[in-house]
Formats: C-alpha cells, structure tokens, sequence
C-alpha cells in the first residue's frame, strides 16, 4: 500500500519534470524562431523616416509585454516621456528597440522587481535621451563590454543575439548613440540618445 503510493508519486514528479522540460525547450525553440523571423521581417521593410513620439512607441511596447511581463511577475513602468518632443524616425524600427530591450530584460528580473522605459528632456536639446532600467541579475564585465560588437553573445538560455543586434543597428540608423552600465546583481540601465530632426544624410 503505503510503497506502491509512493512509487506512483515519485512516477508522478518524474512525468512532471518531463513536461516542464519540454515546455522549456519548446519555448526557448519558439523564442529563437521568433527572433529570427522579427530580424528578417525588419530587414525587408523600407526605412521611413516621419514624425513620431517615443512615449506612443513606449506605451505600445509595454502593453505588447505586459502578460509576458506579469508571468515573470515584473512590473512595466513609463516615467517622464509625455515631456519629448516629436522626432524624425522611423516608427516600426523604434518599437523594435524597445521591444528587444524591454523583452531581453524581463527574464533576467527576479520576482517583484521592474523595467522602467524613462527620461526627461530639456527645452533647447537638439537630441531626446531616453533609458531601459531593470532591477535584474545585471552582466559581467565582459558581457556588458561586448554587447555592442560582433561579439555579443545573448545573455538568455539559447537566445540568437539578434535582439541586440537590431538594437544597435536601429540606433546607428537614427544617428544615435547607445550605452549601457550594469553590474552584476545591481541591474541593468541602457541609455539612448537620438537627434530630434533625424539621421545626418536627410
């Protein structure tokens, strides 16, 4: 009786890790398929250049993620960007940087913590700066160092990298500029800065 009860709870707990592990691998291969075919769909659309407003772009993304966020029992925050001005830019690319840094961020934030989209701006600034801050796990040195190369590996479990890579390419396409600081256990705050008439060549 009491043996045979627990042999079949132990049956039980061992399906049960079977199915966890193939709901984990599932996801990481939908999540890599994902990313690829969001890179490939990005590279096919011509770039247009109009006035747009971060805070719609920002407002946008963080109901895109919110279930996503709230599985991970992370809040998503907006602070001070009904401030910015309308920019020249290119409205489908912008979404995707905000997308990717806010969607790459969310895994790596424990329990109860946060990503915040923010910033402020000052009457008079020809550029519009602007922050992704989460309260995550942070990066070594290394990591945070190579992001932005050709060497950038991705921070999440059989990740493509290529969220980081639309990034840095959506920045350098507006004439921007990106930085990022981290340390390990302290989070993660990447800055961008963008020229409010647009990249140099229009």
């Amino acid at each position: 009786g009491a043996r045979r009860v627990h042999l079949v709870l132990a049956e039980d707990n061992a399906v049960d890790e079977v199915i966890a592990l193939l709901k984990n691998s599932s996801r990481r291969i939908q999540d890599r398929m994902k990313a690829i075919a969001d890179y490939a769909a990005l590279t096919r659309v011509p770039q247009k250049f109009e006035s747009c407003r971060i805070h719609k772009i920002a407002e946008s993304v963080v109901k895109s993620l919110r279930k996503f966020a709230e599985q991970h029992q992370v809040s998503l925050q907006m602070e001070g960007l009904q401030s910015f001005p309308a920019i020249m830019g290119d409205d489908a690319r912008l979404h995707s940087l905000l997308y990717n840094l806010v969607n790459n961020a969310i895994p790596e934030v424990p329990p109860y913590g946060s990503v915040t989209i923010g910033g402020s701006h000052r009457i008079g600034d020809d550029c519009i700066e602007f922050y992704v801050k989460d309260t995550g796990n942070g990066m070594t040195p290394e990591t945070r160092d190579n992001l932005f190369t050709n060497r950038v590996v991705s921070r999440k479990t059989g990740g493509t990298g290529l969220g980081t890579k639309i990034v840095r390419d959506v920045v350098e396409m507006h004439g921007g500029h990106i930085s990022v600081q981290s340390e390990l256990g302290k989070g993660t705050t990447f800055q961008i800065r963008l020229p409010i008439a647009g990249p140099a060549f229009l």
